[in-house]
């Protein structure tokens, strides 16, 4: 990376202000920003994947700003450590899915707001296809492997993705809005780009131990975040791809990147995308069925099946799906070896009764589909 030395040039004049709606007094304020549009706001969609301390805060922000619709998605739980750094949790909501205890918050700050929660991880989450359709991406992530997973998918679909990362005293905010340019996993290294899902640190994921970061860090990033995806919802320009921002010398720059050619995230799915009747709530069955005879439907993450012991012709089942997840290392019923889980991400390893949704396929995903030739084509799940 390399760090300019003179500032950014003059941003090029905003568009008018908006005139102000009768009855409309909520905005009233806002409606003086030239350029500012509460209507472009009300139709537009943002994802937000972590809803920690830095997720709180943008999608508050993004509430208050009026953006019509959020969808939240994060797998984790409130803890007490989430609560001096968390302004839509409190000590009630400890123990909760922090997407449904933030959900809660935001209708109450903001009505109008349509707020879908999704307790899962990403690739279970958030399909392709929301993706794909969102204003914005927002990733507030506190692991390198999670933001480099988010960065792929967002690449998947050519979204807009505004990702932020918070250290001790200071942060950075990171826009990938075109495949073609340099992203965030450019300024990595390949070693850096596999790293564990371990979340040392929002910022610094080379660290040996955990790193704290304070609410006044966090809001200052967040807002830089906010201001990013606002503009990018109104059609307005960002000359910036990336910027530092530290408290303790009270300097904000545009840091300069360069496209890496081993870094794997610039790589948009090719060719049409067909659109399928079909929602997540279909069965496998179902999905297979539709498909000409050869053709290989996948998911994009592997889904556990019910163990078998190889020992014991015919195969002898085990337990149950249900064992997978919570007895690690089930017996065989016949012969008691252990047997470990089976993971899978093609569809017709599924038992053809169960449901996509069981399977980590979230709304509106993208499948990938081989063809018996080796080439693939594209479904999106309807929403």
């Amino acid at each position: 990376m390399t760090r300019p030395t003179t500032p950014l040039t003059t941003p090029p004049k905003p568009p008018p202000m908006t005139p102000p709606q009768p009855g409309d007094e909520r905005f009233a304020r806002e409606r003086l920003v030239p350029g500012w549009d509460p209507e472009v706001f009300r139709r537009a969609t943002a994802v937000v994947v972590g809803v920690g301390a830095l997720g709180n805060e943008v999608a508050k922000n993004l509430a208050l700003a009026g953006i019509g619709r959020l969808v939240l998605c994060d797998p984790d739980t409130v803890e007490p450590t989430n609560l001096s750094r968390s302004v839509l949790f409190g000590a009630q909501d400890v123990g909760r899915p922090k997407t449904e205890a933030a959900a809660e918050a935001l209708r109450r700050l903001s009505p109008g707001v349509v707020v879908d929660s999704r307790p899962y991880d990403l690739g279970a989450g958030v399909g392709l296809g929301e993706l794909a359709s969102a204003s914005v991406v927002l990733g507030c992530l506190d692991s390198l492997r999670s933001r480099m997973r988010l960065l792929g998918r967002c690449a998947l679909v050519e979204a807009p993705l505004v990702d932020g990362g918070t250290g001790p005293w200071e942060g950075e905010v990171r826009l990938r809005l075109d495949t073609r340019e340099a992203c965030y996993g450019c300024t990595l290294t390949a070693h850096q780009r596999s790293s564990s899902d371990v979340p040392w640190s929002c910022l610094d994921d080379t660290v040996t131990g955990p790193l704290g970061t304070s609410i006044g860090t966090t809001a200052l990033v967040a807002a830089w975040m906010t201001q990013a995806a606002l503009l990018g919802v109104l059609g307005m320009p960002r000359p910036y791809r990336m910027l530092r921002v530290e408290s303790l010398t009270g300097r904000c720059a545009p840091v300069g990147m360069t496209r890496a050619p081993d870094c794997p995230h610039h790589r948009p799915i090719q060719g049409d995308i067909t659109p399928c009747a079909l929602d997540n709530r279909a069965t496998a069955g179902e999905l297979t069925g539709m498909l000409p005879p050869g053709c290989e439907p996948l998911t994009w993450s592997r889904f556990p099946l019910s163990p078998r012991c190889g020992a014991c012709p015919p195969y002898t089942e085990a337990v149950g799906e249900r064992a997978v997840a919570e007895t690690p290392f089930a017996r065989c019923a016949r012969c008691e070896r252990v047997l470990r889980p089976r993971f899978s991400n093609r569809l017709r390893d599924a038992a053809p009764g169960t449901r996509l949704v069981e399977l980590g396929v979230p709304p509106e995903e993208i499948l990938p589909v081989r063809q018996p030739r080796g080439d693939y084509t594209w479904h999106r799940l309807s929403s």
